[in-house]
């Protein structure tokens, strides 16, 4: 895993590159349904937001 390059700590569903998020399935072990997925999709919406007002 790459070092974190940023002053501030990762946001919750942020990769090792800052700025990228995965929800769902496309995580590491992890065997989520369509709604959890959907779920953790419209809560890293917030996290998106929060990363851009910082750029």
């Amino acid at each position: 895993e790459m070092p974190w390059p940023l002053e501030r700590d990762r946001f919750l569903l942020e990769t090792s590159t800052p700025g990228i998020f995965a929800v769902g399935d496309v995580r590491h072990d992890s065997v989520k349904r369509v709604a959890s997925s959907v779920g953790e999709g419209s809560i890293c919406v917030q996290f998106v937001h929060r990363h851009l007002a910082q750029v």
